[in-house]
């Protein structure tokens, strides 16, 4: 049977480069709330604005690397992983600042947590790729955090029950991609190599379990969302009036 995840590397918990990779990102999380939390209203619209253009960028330079170093192939490059897709809707969301593309990138970002909590870099081991595989997943959880507690935006009621319809669409157009050309977008072929406990049995099965996690880390998120931007709006209320 074809090794799907060939080109796949996992950083184990607690290694080097994890610790590294973790502390980096929560600094710079930190770091850019902060800053952002301190601005006014135009300006913080222009930090997210920066958060859109550096999904974009980084998508492109990744796509620029993989053709200028002769490993881009339609298996690994394509940017059909849900990761891939909301970095992509970051920028569209920063720019145009849609409310379904907010909860879109709040949702489908979900699993940008668990890249960095169980780290699987499906392009190579690389230092770019250690590099790549940080931003684009990092830049998701900084731009949905931003979104809810800087720029205003707040889930609407059953968000999360709509952005999870939306997504049957899509997994069997990945599917059956996955089918034609050889490849696991959405790990929906094989497995992911790394241990995840929410990776339930063998394929096909761990497919059907992971379909139950998603729907309920999508509510979960729903609720962390929603308290983000009202907390936000508890701490803007002036005091003094």
């Amino acid at each position: 049977m074809q090794n799907r995840n060939a080109l796949h590397h996992v950083l184990p918990i607690g290694s080097q480069d994890w610790i590294m990779m973790n502390s980096i990102f929560l600094v710079v999380f930190l770091v850019y709330l902060v800053i952002g939390g301190r601005l006014e209203e135009k300006n913080r619209r222009n930090m997210g604005k920066v958060l859109g253009l550096v999904a974009w960028g980084n998508f492109i330079t990744s796509q620029y690397y993989a053709v200028s170093h002769g490993v881009w192939d339609l298996q690994t490059s394509l940017p059909l992983h849900l990761c891939s897709l909301s970095q992509l809707l970051i920028g569209y969301l920063m720019l145009t600042e849609k409310q379904w593309a907010y909860e879109f990138v709040i949702y489908w970002g979900a699993g940008a947590v668990h890249a960095f909590i169980t780290p699987e870099i499906t392009t190579g081991s690389s230092l770019y790729h250690h590099i790549d595989y940080a931003i684009s997943h990092g830049v998701i959880i900084v731009a949905s955090v931003y979104a809810s507690m800087r720029m205003g935006f707040v889930p609407r009621k059953y968000s999360w029950l709509r952005v999870f319809a939306y997504t049957q669409l899509v997994i069997p157009i990945i599917g059956g991609l996955d089918w034609l050309l050889g490849a696991n977008y959405m790990y929906l072929a094989q497995k992911p190599s790394a241990d995840n406990p929410m990776i339930i049995g063998d394929w096909p099965y761990y497919i059907v379990s992971l379909e139950l996690v998603v729907l309920v880390h999508f509510y979960v998120f729903y609720h962390i969302h929603k308290g983000l931007a009202n907390w936000r709006s508890i701490r803007l209320i002036d005091p003094g009036k």
